[in-house]
């Protein structure tokens, strides 16, 4: 037993299975809608649609709400109007937050001089590689403000686009032997308005005249207009009540959009006036840690190229040394390292997940109980110690050795342990899919383990009836372990689809996700050390 002990795969087990008991018995495990309750969205779009389009929001809502996975997100389609989504998420602020993530309809712009530069559908991939520049980083200033960078990868089109539109958009200023440029700002929009005119009181006005280069950081600024400037919509500064010329204007203007952005400063006697000439008044109300025009025009960044990206000396767009430059950034400042976290997360999110194909009209939120509770959890562990008793007492009928079905249960128990450990490690909540994926993968321990004690009880015989010398005990291991590795692979292969691409299966993704990693524990800790402790159960049978 001692010699057992001292095996590498067995110290490495008793320590996984100690680290598992801290990790359960500090963090615990998360479960989902099923089991814990959470929230439900009732999600209304600005109009009905065709039965594909609103698949489409559903699976661009399902991203967003649960990009990993592990939120347990569940998004129904109703109707053409209509979408359902139940997530196990209780917390407020986490709440609010996936509601302002919901509300962007994700349309990306990157904007000079007015004119788009490339949108988020020609983004072809996001590097969240550091060494690609990707992450938070302290600009070591006074004011500890920290830097999110987000590099990303250009279509050959949209590079050479970008190439040419900002093409000696620098201008050289100073004197001096370095020349030095002075070069134009690119703007990066999330839901620039199109559909929508803009209206802001003369107070706020006056107040945000000056525009800071990011949202919280107020060391450089811009003229409020030359945000403007980067619109296609019309804008308007108004006291308390519109002028004649101002009502005239804002009721031609619309016949061509319908809808108005206004800061919750203005006065209501506007918003009557808004109201009665027939536009949807959008209130956004000004946030604590950002100018309002950042965010009633969906600004997420501002960045001056550089000479190098402006080509600065390059003679003609038709020269030899013109560069065309796929792989750019967009980053921004934040003034703690959890803002700068927030801003970096939010956008990565809207460009992985994709643009709504239909706006969102309003959302709104109630909280959900569990459906099956805690009852149902220790009932199908009850259901898995059963079926390894019941397991082992056949394996003991069968082999007539308690020593060969008894490291069953233990390591059967131990893998589940062990998983349970690595869903609470990833956060991973349980639910119905994931229950159901555990109850499988004991099963599948219990056949890999019969697979082993079959290939280390099995004898060779020469046709004469005389027993032969019998296979090494590491051999008949090494053939027991090519078999379960064969199993293991067409399961992975099943698997990996579903939790990677969804193929249409993304309430599966629980049973896949324990499947996989079950699988993987199986294989490369728990049978390892099952065959460990068999093999010299064997020897010593056979002596």
């Amino acid at each position: 037993m001692r010699t057992l002990v001292k095996k590498p795969i067995i110290i490495f087990w008793i320590v996984l299975i100690l680290i598992t008991l801290v990790l359960l018995g500090s963090k615990g495990l998360q479960f989902g809608v099923d089991f814990s309750g959470g929230t439900s969205f009732q999600i209304i779009l600005e109009q009905s649609v065709e039965s594909e389009q609103l698949a489409q929001t559903a699976s661009v809502i399902s991203r967003r709400l649960d990009w990993s996975g592990s939120k347990d997100a569940k998004v129904t389609p109703s109707g053409s109007q209509y979408i359902i989504a139940q997530i196990a998420e209780s917390d407020p602020d986490e709440i609010n937050k996936l509601k302002s993530i919901l509300l962007k309809q994700g349309n990306f712009e990157a904007v000079i001089n007015g004119d788009v530069l490339f949108s988020g559908d020609e983004i072809k991939s996001i590097f969240k590689d550091p060494s690609k520049g990707y992450g938070i980083q302290s600009l070591g200033q006074r004011d500890s403000y920290y830097q999110w960078t987000l590099p990303f990868l250009l279509s050959p089109d949209a590079a050479q686009r970008f190439a040419e539109m900002t093409f000696h958009k620098c201008t050289p200023v100073g004197f001096g032997t370095e020349e030095e440029y002075d070069c134009e700002k690119t703007f990066f929009f999330i839901d620039r308005p199109h559909d929508a005119i803009l209206l802001m009181d003369k107070v706020l006005y006056i107040e945000e005249k000056d525009v800071p280069t990011a949202p919280e950081v107020s060391a450089d600024t811009i003229p409020i207009e030359d945000i403007f400037d980067q619109l296609t919509v019309p804008y308007y500064i108004v006291d308390t009540e519109l002028t004649t010329e101002q009502l005239e204007n804002i009721t031609n203007d619309f016949t061509n959009y319908g809808k108005v952005i206004i800061p919750n400063t203005v006065s209501e006697v506007i918003k009557t006036q808004l109201e009665d000439i027939g536009y949807k008044v959008i209130v956004r109300d000004k946030p604590d840690d950002q100018t309002w025009i950042w965010t009633a025009t969906g600004l997420k960044s501002i960045i001056s190229i550089t000479p190098g990206i402006a080509n600065m000396d390059v003679p003609t767009i038709d020269s030899t040394r013109f560069q065309t430059f796929s792989q750019l950034t967009i980053s921004g400042q934040s003034q703690s390292q959890e803002q700068a976290k927030d801003r970096l997360n939010n956008i990565l999110l809207v460009l992985e997940s994709g643009s709504l194909p239909i706006p969102i009209e309003s959302i709104s939120t109630e909280s959900i109980s569990p459906l099956l509770g805690k009852d149902f959890l220790r009932t199908s562990l009850w259901i898995g110690i059963l079926a390894l008793l019941t397991v082992a007492i056949v394996l003991f009928i069968r082999y007539k050795h308690l020593n060969l079905s008894l490291p069953i249960l233990l390591t059967g128990a131990s893998e589940i342990l062990l998983l349970l450990g690595i869903l609470s490690l990833i956060n991973f909540r349980l639910d119905l899919a994931a229950v159901a994926g555990i109850l499988a993968t004991i099963g599948t321990g219990v056949d890999d383990n019969i697979i082993i004690i079959d290939e280390l009880l099995r004898g060779k015989k020469k046709g004469d009836g005389q027993t032969q010398h019998q296979e090494s005990l590491l051999k008949k291991i090494k053939k027991a372990f090519f078999i379960m590795f064969a199993a293991a692979a067409t399961s992975a292969a099943t698997m990996f689809p579903i939790v990677f691409f969804s193929l249409g299966l993304g309430k599966l993704i629980g049973f896949a996700v324990t499947i996989l990693i079950g699988t993987a524990i199986g294989i490369f800790i728990t049978r390892p050390v099952y065959a460990q402790i068999a093999k010299r159960i064997v020897s010593k049978m056979k002596h």
